[in-house]
């Protein structure tokens, strides 16, 4: 991460058309995302309850809302509490542990359990709103200033902007940078890709798509709950994760597509796996041959629309 995660520089707010717009697939993404933390907050909202204070995926999704807060508050919102939303967060949460004990003599019970959803659903469902607002907008930046953005439009009133903190901020000056020809550095010639695409040949390939899908297969056919759905979950975000490196490396572009769609395959099997999300007795199926067929697809379609590399002549 770079610098301008410290706190004292994150929340810095440009004015409108200070920052580059998102493409087709930084739009894409940002859809994707969306639909994730919406499915998130229907599994909290419907089929969470009490025992879940005591599955470990419950606090690991406290946590990230933890680690979130502060953006999702400042930057949602326009403002500059620094790390107070987080710090309010932690102190509603212990007070409602202390109202637990209080209770019910025991700090993981229903008071403790009912304010935790209820903050882990306002968390989820900002961003994920803001994730499909910024999809359909277009929002610049951070798709934490699409709300924003939405009433700027409806009010005829400018939205101030502000920096996308993640990954995102890399798709999008990547695809700007595609169409104004101002990228970093002079465009690629069709030799360099080659020489940069770490799947430009089968023992690449091989290594990067054949061994996780024969790990995939093995843990889903062989093992035991655990292992069935984390290493598919693991074989997915390596997947994405190889990508979504040889996409800026070599600008491959089935690497495009497959590296925000394998991430979202992984997640969506990690929830699986830590029992956040359940689909009934066809669940692993579902998911997993989803998220290979939906690679295979997009792997085939996309270099047959597009060609092997982007920019290219």
């Amino acid at each position: 991460m770079a610098s301008k995660f410290a706190m004292k520089e994150t929340f810095r707010f440009d004015q409108p058309g200070t920052l580059v717009g998102p493409g087709p697939i930084g739009r894409v993404v940002r859809l994707l995302l969306g639909a994730q933390c919406l499915w998130l907050v229907w599994q909290l909202a419907v089929h969470s309850g009490t025992p879940d204070l005591y599955n470990p995926s419950f606090w690991v999704l406290a946590v990230l809302g933890l680690m979130l807060a502060p953006y999702v508050v400042n930057i949602g919102f326009g403002v500059e509490w620094g790390a107070w939303p987080r710090i309010a967060s932690v102190a509603i949460i212990l007070g409602a542990a202390a109202v637990s004990y209080l209770t019910a003599s025991s700090l993981l019970s229903f008071p403790l359990w009912a304010t935790m959803t209820i903050w882990m659903i306002y968390i989820y469902a900002h961003l994920g709103v803001s994730f499909v607002l910024s999809a359909m907008l277009a929002t610049p930046g951070c798709e934490m200033r699409a709300i924003p953005q939405l009433f700027g439009l409806v009010f005829k009133q400018g939205s101030r902007e502000h920096y996308c903190p993640g990954f995102i901020d890399n798709i999008d000056k990547w695809e700007h940078g595609r169409h104004t020809k101002t990228d970093d550095g002079d465009e690629l010639s069709a030799a360099d890709r080659r020489e940069k695409d770490i799947l430009g040949n089968a023992g690449g390939q091989l290594l990067v798509y054949g061994v996780p899908f024969l790990a995939l297969q093995l843990a889903g056919n062989l093992a035991g709950f655990t292992l069935a759905t984390a290493v598919p979950a693991i074989a997915f975000l390596f997947v994405g994760v190889v990508c979504s490196y040889n996409a800026i490396r070599s600008r491959r572009v089935h690497c495009y597509f497959l590296a925000p769609w394998c991430l979202l395959a992984g997640a969506m099997t990690a929830l699986y796996s830590l029992r956040i999300i359940d689909f009934g007795p066809s669940s692993w199926s579902l998911i997993v041959n989803t998220g290979l067929a939906g690679a295979a697809v997009l792997y085939v379609a996309s270099e047959r629309i597009w060609g092997r590399y982007f920019g290219q002549e």
